[in-house]
This record gives C-alpha cells, structure tokens and sequence, in this order.
C-alpha cells in the first residue's frame, strides 16, 4: 500500500491542529491584559525620524507619546460622541 492509498478509516483518525477557542485571550504573556496597537514606518520616513527624534529629546517613551497622539485623535473627531461613550 503506497502512503497516498490509506485505508478510509485510518484516514478519518488524523485530526487537523484545532484552533483555540475564539473567547481566548491573544497575549505573549509578555502584557497580559494589554493590547498592542502599532503600525510599521520606513526608517526614513520623516514622520517616523521626528518621533524617534521627539521621543529621545521629550525623553518619554513611544507608548506615552502614542498614548496622547491616540487621545487628542479621538478628541479631534469626537469619536466618544459618535460610538455613544459620552
């Protein structure tokens, strides 16, 4: 019998890999509860230059700075008034 020609019932007890459960958590384990929200630049991109330039001279950190970009976007286009959080 060649591998290609197995018996049907053997081939009924290979079971695929199952997917996690939809309601699990997605973490590394790294921030458990967090999560991640980010987008990738060209290094030379000059929006992406001025962030890591701001960053080191304001001496915050890339999430605090995303933090208030994030905010003062959802301030911006009142975005609490358009989905009902206000």
């Amino acid at each position: 019998m060649t591998p290609q020609s197995r018996p049907e019932a053997e081939q009924k007890n290979v079971s695929a890999p199952s997917a996690p459960p939809v309601n699990a958590a997605r973490s590394s384990g790294k921030r458990p509860g967090k999560y991640h929200l980010g987008a990738y630049f060209d290094p030379a991109d000059p929006t992406a230059e001025a962030f890591r330039v701001l960053a080191a001279r304001t001496r915050r950190s890339h999430q605090d700075l995303l933090a208030e970009a994030i905010s003062e976007l959802v301030a911006k286009y009142e975005a609490d008034k358009q989905f009902g959080r206000s």
